[in-house]
């Protein structure tokens, strides 16, 4: 615990500055150039492809959170850790909210607002067959299945993902949780992703973009009934909703569990540009799991990937 007491318990922040959770503050100097990864030693793989490292942090009393930051072709970038789930998320991103925007000595949040780049990297299942694990799947929108996003009324709503809400309540998933919400990527950052990725000679199937679901856990949520748990629908229930859903001609290509509350603060709410490519390990249609060295190769692709529209952005 950090000497000194809290400013207060709505926003937890020390006498210097440091935020309580990603145990950052001010004068770290983060760049608003940011990857987040959910595993620590992902944010360490990132550190080997920097150019040069300038500040390495994690907090000891919560090590999910991991910072790195350093220099790639020039631009200041870092990747932070966030653990797994939207609630770890929206964690991170109301904290780096003020860590941008909030000045802890005036206790003054500022009025000029900074732009921030924001793209999750990180691992996803899949459902089409004709989507192989290893794939890179890139999100153009992003489908919660928790409830979170309700808590956060977004001020610019994006017709298209009204639409992909509306049929999605609909589905077998939508009625059980009509509490689910759509969420946009930002389309420049779409665009750097899926520009990179060509450039790298990534193409189809190996290279996806389309809708993603964002789940609050790992299992009911996808419908997979393990042992005596049984759950509100089940894996072959929600495979065919997978096959059968499409709305504005996209179809759900991955699954994974963060980017929901990530496009709804970040591109909804703050203004922000945030995204997200992930590498797809496993796949609940044909039953694959990737290898751990294809693995491994993939999330290299992918981290380069990252960087290099990440250094696109940094221009645009």
């Amino acid at each position: 615990m950090r000497e000194g007491k809290a400013k207060g318990s709505e926003l937890v922040i020390y006498p210097d500055g440091t935020l309580y959770h990603i145990d950052l503050k001010r004068a770290d100097n983060i760049p608003p150039n940011i990857f987040l990864v959910g595993a620590a030693e992902r944010a360490d793989s990132f550190a080997k492809a920097f150019d040069s490292v300038s500040f390495r942090h994690r907090n000891s009393a919560r090590p999910e959170f991991y910072t790195v930051a350093g220099f790639y072709k020039n631009v200041p970038m870092a990747v932070i850790s966030t653990g797994i789930g939207p609630d770890n998320t929206e964690i991170v991103m109301n904290e780096l909210h003020a860590l941008f925007e909030y000045d802890h000595q005036k206790s003054e949040w500022t009025n000029v607002l900074p732009r921030v780049n924001i793209i999750r990297v990180g691992t996803c299942g899949a459902s089409l067959k004709e989507i192989p694990a290893g794939a890179l799947a890139i999100s153009r929108y992003s489908i919660g299945l928790d409830n979170l996003g309700v808590y956060y009324p977004a001020l610019n709503r994006d017709a298209v993902a009204e639409k992909i809400e509306k049929e999605f309540l609909k589905t077998i998933v939508g009625k059980t949780n009509p509490l689910s919400y759509a969420a946009p990527a930002y389309a420049e950052v779409i665009v750097a992703l899926e520009k990179s990725a060509q450039d790298a000679g990534e193409k189809a199937p190996m290279l996806i973009s389309g809708i993603t679901t964002a789940s609050p856990g790992f299992f009911a949520p996808e419908g997979r009934n393990i042992g005596r748990i049984k759950t509100a629908f089940s894996l072959e229930q929600f495979v065919n909703l997978i096959y059968e859903f499409e709305a504005e001609g996209l179809k759900i290509i991955n699954h994974e569990m963060e980017t929901s509350i990530l496009f709804r603060l970040a591109n909804e709410i703050l203004g922000y540009r945030a995204g997200a490519i992930c590498v797809v390990v496993d796949n609940l249609s044909s039953d694959e799991f990737i290898d751990a060295n294809f693995a491994k190769e993939r999330t290299e692709k992918c981290i380069s990937i990252a960087l290099e529209a990440m250094a696109r952005l940094a221009h645009v």
